[in-house]
C-alpha cells in the first residue's frame, strides 16, 4: 500500500505544477497532509523517474503538462480498474467480434479480461493493451501504425486513425481522463482523443471504462459528446449526482462495487 499512497501523492504533485509552473518545497508537506522526510523521498522518486527537476528549495516539472505517465496511473486506483474491466468483458456477447480497445491502464484491464476469447478480433492502437492481449495467443489482435506517446505508450497520428477508419467494428471500448453529462468525454490529449473519438465513430456500440475519479474532471481534449456513448462503466466511488446526470441523459452508466479499503490512501507513508 506504500508505493499506491507515494504514487497517489506524486499525481497531486503534478497536477500542481501543471497548474503553477512550479512548487516550493516547503509547502508540500502541508498540501499533502504528510511529514517533511516523506516529500523528500517522494521527490527523490519523482526525480529519478524524470518527471521533475529541482533547485533553490523550488521543484519544476520536466514537461508542462499533466497528463501522469502511464507508468504512474497504472499504479492508481488498480482494484477498481480491475474490478471494471472484468465487468466491462462482460458487456462483449459471446461469438465472433471485431473490437476496437483503446490504450490505457482501464483499458488493459479490460484486455485482461478479453485475452483468452479466440473468436475476437481486437484492434487497438495501445501497445500495452496489445501485449496483454498477446500474451494468451487467442484473440487476434491487430495494432494501429502511428507516432508512438511515451506518455501514454500508445500509437497516434494519421496512420493509427487511417488503420481505425478501414474497419467497423461491433464494439469499441475507450478510457476517458474526464467525464461530464455537460462537456461529455474529454482527455489530455488532443491526438489521444482522435484517435478515440475514430474508435467510437466506427462502432456499432459504443463502451467508455473510467474509474470514479475521472467523473466530474474536465480536460483540453474533447473525444466525444456523451449521447455519443451507449455505457459508461465506472466504481462505486462515483458522486452520486454526477452518476445520476449521466443516467438522465439516457447513458447506461453501470457501477462495479469497490470495497473503502481497496482505494488509494492519502495518509502519510512510513516506508
Amino acid at each position: 500500500m506504500s508505493g499506491v499512497r507515494r504514487d497517489s501523492r506524486i499525481s497531486v504533485i503534478m497536477s500542481l505544477l501543471a497548474q503553477r509552473g512550479e512548487l516550493q518545497v516547503r509547502c508540500l508537506p502541508t498540501a499533502l497532509g504528510v511529514s517533511g522526510p516523506t516529500v523528500r523521498r517522494d521527490l527523490a522518486t519523482m526525480e529519478e523517474r524524470g518527471l521533475i527537476r529541482r533547485s533553490y528549495g523550488r521543484i519544476a516539472a520536466t514537461r508542462r503538462s499533466a497528463e501522469p505517465p502511464v507508468s504512474l496511473r497504472q499504479s492508481q486506483n488498480k482494484e477498481a480498474k480491475r474490478r471494471i474491466g472484468a465487468l466491462a468483458s462482460t458487456l462483449l456477447p459471446s461469438g465472433p467480434l471485431t473490437v476496437a480497445l483503446s490504450g490505457g491502464s482501464t483499458a488493459g484491464s479490460v484486455a485482461s479480461c478479453l485475452a483468452a476469447r479466440s473468436d475476437l478480433t481486437v484492434v487497438t492502437n495501445g501497445l500495452d493493451t496489445a501485449t496483454i492481449l498477446s500474451a494468451r495467443q487467442s484473440a487476434k489482435v491487430i495494432v494501429t501504425g502511428g507516432i508512438a506517446r511515451p506518455l501514454s505508450n500508445d500509437l497516434v497520428g494519421k496512420p493509427a486513425e487511417h488503420t481505425l477508419r478501414s474497419y467497423r467494428f461491433d464494439y469499441a471500448i475507450v478510457g476517458a481522463d474526464g467525464i461530464t453529462p455537460t462537456v461529455g468525454f474529454t482527455q489530455y490529449s488532443a491526438s489521444g482523443a482522435e484517435i478515440d473519438r475514430a474508435m467510437l465513430e466506427q462502432a456499432t456500440h459504443r463502451i467508455v471504462v473510467a474509474d470514479s475519479s475521472k467523473l466530474g474532471k474536465v480536460h483540453k481534449a474533447k473525444i466525444a459528446d456523451i449521447d455519443s456513448v451507449h455505457t459508461v462503466v465506472t466504481d462505486s466511488h462515483a458522486d452520486a449526482e454526477l452518476v445520476a446526470a449521466l443516467r438522465r441523459t439516457g447513458v447506461n452508466t453501470i457501477l462495479v462495487v469497490v470495497p473503502s479499503s481497496a482505494r488509494s490512501s492519502g495518509r502519510d507513508d512510513p516506508a
